[in-house]
């Protein structure tokens, strides 16, 4: 049975989301992890995470739920949510799990799912069925057998990766201003922008969970 409080309104139609601490808890993520790996089942999964305050301990509660729950799970560490997606499939893990709240305000977190080949779990089918588990107290007792851990990058192959679909003789020098939103972006466009022939004016560039220039939204400034 789950003893953990559960808000449903947590639940949206293609992640997990709500306020941190008063709805997005530790708690409830170990329990997320281990419904994530009932209902895909156990086999090997990627757990990545943003940049905000409280990712790291997020993370680190559904690593620890999916594992309890039987799966084995790689640790990309902080990428942004199309690395893991990439990482899924590239590595052909059996589904993954980015925490982050994307656009929203610092004091909001969640959690994207997807299945193998990095299909999205939705309200219709995946998040669902973790909600009914969460909320009906009927999430399966943990595996007898301990799922595994292991840690593993994927920045360098995924640069690798988009710079492939990217003929860069055909690109003439321009200039461009980058703003980050002092996201994980800010970690990644330096790898891409470099191999290009343009000029970079770069704002926001430090990754900091606490968002000191403007929202992780800018357009609602």
């Amino acid at each position: 049975m789950s003893t953990v409080n559960v808000n449903p309104d947590v639940f949206k139609a293609y992640e997990v989301r709500g306020l941190y601490p008063s709805e997005i808890t530790e708690d409830l993520f170990r329990a997320l992890g281990r419904a994530f790996v009932a209902y895909l089942g156990p086999g090997r999964y990627a757990v990545t995470r943003d940049m905000r305050v409280s990712s790291p301990s997020l993370s680190e509660a559904f690593i620890e739920g999916g594992r309890e729950q039987g799966g084995t799970i790689v640790d990309y560490g902080l990428t942004g949510t199309d690395m893991m997606y990439f990482a899924v499939a590239a590595d052909g893990l059996d589904g993954g799990a980015q925490i982050t709240a994307s656009h929203n305000p610092k004091q909001y977190n969640g959690c994207k799912l997807v299945r193998r080949e990095a299909f999205p779990l939705s309200g219709e089918s995946g998040i669902k069925e973790m909600k009914e588990m969460l909320l009906g107290g009927t999430l399966p007792l943990p595996a007898s057998t301990r799922g595994g851990y292991e840690k593993r990058d994927i920045m360098d192959r995924y640069v690798d990766h988009v710079m492939g679909f990217i003929d860069r003789d055909v690109i003439k020098p321009f200039n461009v201003v980058l703003d980050a939103g002092s996201g994980v972006a800010g970690l990644v466009a330096p790898r891409l922008f470099d191999q290009l022939p343009c000029r970079t004016t770069r704002l926001c560039f430090e990754v900091d969970g606490t968002f000191p220039n403007h929202e992780a939204n800018p357009l609602i400034e």
